[in-house]
């Protein structure tokens, strides 16, 4: 590691000793230029060197990350100082360049850096194998954010944000802080709301981030997850203006979902209303039975929301399929875990055949689409032989009757890490193939980083030696949510869709 550790120092330098050669022959070359020449040379210099660092991180990101304190230390500190030289020079050499300009690059700089080291002790969780925690003190934390709450023109900067809302994210954590996060197994929404509270920092700090975790997170969950934040925010917000802005964004939040034509409760549990959000085809006559589709939206079975799916719904019921969007408990809400959202998932299937005849839709016709974990959840539900395991109980079946999956994860053993007592291959579909499964549709991006493309390939292999019907795409080039797709793969995957939809009956128009 010592070895490592050199080699970043010797590539940090090299990198400063090239950027300050290319800022000697600028200052040779512009000391008699404007003002904003010199600004604007200031500002490239400075976003390329980020962009340099982060890549050398990003691409060395778990030798870095797994060093023990000292050695990672002095790996951020040398890469920090490479751009805090870079601005300290041009700021000798430019002395007119305004001292907003300097101040706002040494601040970006400064908080960039503070995030590596927040990062530090949850990334060195994972890349032992959730096996040691790093050795940090019990104020590590806070320690590093220390002084960072006292002045509020900070709020300006954008990496000045960044790092405390992430500082705000590992609170939430509470015991789990120093542990790898994406897994934490309790309510953090309600704790990150407390945390923003809770801070030792100057009121008008603390009414800004209480605004941004509203107006920041109605975006990424449902509107009933802020009851409790919303019951305190009159007690809490000094600021009239952002008060006003909480109101407006809870209202927002309840108003987009009178899109749905409906919603209905389909399961209570442990005081935990759980909706479907239902869109019915323009003049349905709920006599005349029509497919359902059904979807389960993604977010790591911790975030999202139903109202992801809204756009999706409504490109259902143009083709004459009643579409419906659910809620599920999630774990940043509740604390729960995947088994947990997999039982809503059966819940939901279930509901929907029960109330098959005041739908209006034909409960021998369920085609249930996810992406990402909504994938896993639609998935696994066709794979579960016994339902009453999940505490499922019900004379109808939690089978879809076709499926549509995107980025998929596949292969979730071991994922659930934190205090489970059940053995996760259970709820893994790799280790759940049958001979029964409904006819599938998979598209998968090969440059995925959220869910491996070794996933969907053994799972493809795996499931092509069995009698099922499976089709599937994979893209090169583009990543988990296909972005940058080129227009011939969005056109394949649209065909392929409405061939799947007509073969097995789901397509009535």
């Amino acid at each position: 590691m010592v070895k490592f550790k050199c080699v970043i120092i010797l590539i940090a330098l090299f990198q400063s000793t090239l950027v300050f050669g290319q800022t000697d022959v600028q200052s040779k070359s512009t000391s008699s230029s404007s003002l904003a020449e010199q600004k604007q040379s200031l500002l490239e210099a400075h976003s390329n060197l980020i962009r340099k660092n982060d890549s050398f991180v990003t691409a060395n990101r778990a030798k870095i990350f797994s060093q023990e304190l000292e050695d990672f230390d002095s790996t951020i500190d040398s890469l920090e100082q490479t751009v805090q030289k870079l601005v300290k020079k041009y700021e000798r050499n430019f002395k007119e360049i305004d001292s907003h300009v300097i101040d706002s690059l040494s601040n970006e700089t400064k908080f960039k850096h503070r995030r590596y080291r927040l990062l530090y002790p949850q990334n060195y969780h994972r890349f032992s194998g959730f096996k040691k925690k790093a050795t940090v003190s019990s104020d590590y934390f806070e320690n590093v954010m220390k002084g960072s709450f006292s002045n509020p023109s900070l709020l300006q900067y954008k990496e000045y944000r960044k790092c405390v809302n992430f500082y705000l994210d590992i609170l939430s954590a509470g015991e789990y802080k120093f542990s790898h996060l994406e897994y934490v197994p309790v309510k953090r929404l309600d704790n990150r709301y407390d945390a923003i509270v809770d801070l030792d920092a100057e009121q008008s700090i603390k009414d800004f981030f209480i605004k941004e975790h509203f107006t920041s997170n109605i975006w990424t969950y449902r509107v009933e997850a802020f009851d409790y934040a919303f019951a305190k925010v009159l007690e809490d917000v000094k600021n009239q203006a952002y008060v006003k802005e909480i109101k407006d964004t809870y209202k927002m939040g309840e108003d987009r979902r009178n899109a749905a034509s409906e919603i209905k409760v389909y399961k209570t549990v442990n005081g935990i209303t759980l909706n479907a959000h239902i869109f019915y085809p323009e003049n349905h006559d709920k006599k005349k039975a029509k497919p359902a589709h059904l979807f389960f939206h993604g977010g790591g079975w911790a975030i999202g929301l139903p109202e992801w799916s809204y756009d999706a719904c409504k490109g259902a019921i143009n083709e004459g399929r009643v579409a419906i969007a659910f809620d599920f408990r999630l774990r940043n809400i509740y604390g729960t875990d995947v088994k947990t959202t997999v039982s809503d998932a059966l819940s939901a299937i279930t509901w929907v055949r029960e109330n098959a005849k005041d739908l209006g839709i034909d409960p021998n016709k369920v085609l249930v689409d996810g992406f990402s974990s909504g994938a896993h959840l639609a998935l696994v539900s066709s794979m579960i032989e016994n339902p009453e395991d999940f505490g499922v109980t019900s004379k109808f079946s939690s089978k879809p009757d076709a499926l549509i999956l995107g980025s998929c994860p596949y292969d979730i053993a071991g994922r659930d890490v934190y205090n489970i007592k059940y053995d996760t291959r259970t709820i893994s579909p790799l280790y759940l193939i049958s001979e029964n499964l409904p006819p599938i549709l998979a598209f998968h991006a090969e440059d995925d980083r959220m869910v491996k493309f070794s996933e969907f390939k053994k799972f493809r292999n795996a499931i092509q030696n069995t009698k099922n019907s499976f089709t599937s795409r994979s893209y090169a080039g583009v990543g988990h949510f296909f972005e940058g797709s080129p227009q011939k793969d969005r056109e394949e995957r649209r065909r392929l869709k409405e061939e799947f939809l007509i073969k097995n009956g789901f397509n009535i128009e």
